[in-house]
């Protein structure tokens, strides 16, 4: 409520370069408010902008912004500003600012920050691109089974700003081997003289090395707020948060939304705000795939091109042509999407592929034999009885085609270890398409051969 009231004087004050005034009223919205407006700004006034912040706002804000803006800010700092910017900001971010800009500058950043602080930046940008060690956090509680309710008490609040997420303490032995979880609100209701042994309780972890994708799998099953880190031997090391978790989610779930629409992914695009991404950056994530499914539809052209005497024969039937592919094309993307988020969120596995198959057949059936019945009325209206026969098959045989190709598809892709959000809506209706146009002029011309 509080940005719709500002956001008409904010925006005077930024056109009038009312610097002083900003710097009052900015900290008075959320972070990630203020960082969605740096975004939105012109390139000259986002360092501008940042740097009027007071340095407790501006030390949180930082985090919200889009690595390119990220970099942007840091290109206009001196050194000393750069140096007390990412030594204040939470290790996890510090590393994915890192790990998103040029090795080059990367490097020359790292040697800026005091010893303690670069140790952590280099042992956490040494863990693989994608894995949790990239992602995790040294900055959690700690505290010991031998320990008493109190003593646990003690020691969480002298010791509780040193970590970034404080509602669930982790109980670890002399060698940091995770032993379980606390929750904090947990010591509120037990005896202050209690061991923590007696009321520690097993929690999930994941190793530093495993996939991104897989803490959010855990996260979510558990209904987690952190979910501990350990090493090879079984140590815990660090934690990952679920807001951070939250965030490689989005990303994936956007990258899998472009490649579903066609769009292709690049090095160089700024960031996902549609309304400042540059023309040049839109046309390469787009041009690509829109170039292969014009040589990929040449085919249908070819189909087309095969059965022409039917076609100049039965004119009508080029009416009919449109919504048959079509019908084809919906019904196959919506057992692709289906298909793709099942198998992405982990509901559906490869060898779920026969059941999954089993059930499809019998909607993309009855699915088919509901199209046919509205395409055999409109083919009685269109083109008498002898077209609408013709257009009823063509439609029950497409729209059950499409179906199953829909649902295999991914499964197939998953078995290559492709991505299967690359066989979306542009590549599959594609191949409805082709196949489509094929079943129709070939129902229809044997009809006319055999009945006609």
């Amino acid at each position: 409520m509080l940005k719709e009231l500002l956001q008409p004087e904010i925006e005077d004050l930024i056109e009038e370069k009312e610097w002083e005034a900003l710097s009052d009223i900015l900290p008075l919205w959320q972070e990630v408010e203020t960082a969605n407006l740096i975004t939105s700004l012109k390139n000259d006034d986002k360092y501008k902008v940042f740097s009027i912040l007071p340095k407790d706002y501006y030390y949180k804000v930082f985090p919200e912004l889009a690595p390119v803006d990220q970099q942007r800010i840091i290109e206009n700092m001196q050194e000393a500003d750069i140096k007390d910017l990412l030594e204040n900001i939470n290790p996890d971010d510090r590393t994915y600012f890192l790990a998103s800009i040029p090795e080059t500058m990367s490097e020359s950043i790292l040697k800026l920050l005091g010893s303690e602080e670069r140790e952590i930046a280099s042992w956490l940008l040494a863990y693989p691109e994608g894995s949790i060690g990239r992602l995790m956090t040294p900055e959690y509680i700690s505290i010991k089974p031998d320990w008493t309710v109190s003593e646990a008490f003690e020691y969480v609040r002298s010791n509780i700003e040193e970590s970034e997420t404080y509602t669930t303490l982790y109980v670890t032995d002399a060698r940091r081997t995770l032993i379980g979880s606390i929750a904090l609100r947990k010591l509120f209701f037990t005896d202050k003289n209690t061991l923590i042994s007696e009321i520690t309780n097993n929690c999930p972890y994941i190793s530093a090395y495993e996939d991104q994708e897989n803490a959010i799998d855990i996260i979510k099953k558990y209904n987690l707020h952190s979910l501990a880190v350990v090493d090879d031997r079984h140590s815990m090391i660090g934690i990952v948060t679920v807001d951070d978790i939250m965030d490689i989610a989005e990303e994936e779930y956007t990258d899998d939304f472009h490649k579903m629409a066609g769009i292709t992914s690049s090095e160089d695009q700024f960031d996902d705000n549609l309304k400042i991404t540059p023309i040049s950056t839109l046309y390469k994530q787009r041009i690509l795939w829109l170039l292969i499914l014009v040589f990929i539809n040449i085919f249908s052209g070819g189909v087309i091109g095969i059965f022409q005497n039917t076609l100049q024969k039965h004119i009508v039937l080029v009416v009919f042509l449109p919504l048959l592919i079509g019908s084809g094309g919906n019904a196959g993307s919506q057992s692709a999407t289906l298909v793709i988020r099942s198998l992405a969120i982990g509901d559906v596995v490869l060898k779920d592929w026969f059941y999954m198959l089993s059930k499809e057949l019998l909607v993309a059936s009855m699915l088919g034999l509901s199209m046919a019945v509205g395409a055999y009325l409109l083919g009685i209206i269109r083109g008498g009885l002898e077209i609408a026969a013709i257009v009823s098959i063509s439609m029950f045989s497409i729209v059950f085609i499409g179906s199953v190709i829909g649902l295999c598809l991914p499964f197939i892709l998953t078995k290559f270890n492709i991505d299967p959000a690359i066989s979306g809506a542009p590549m599959l209706t594609s191949i409805c398409d082709i196949v489509g146009t094929a079943l129709y002029c070939s129902i229809a011309t044997l009809a006319f051969i055999i009945f006609f």
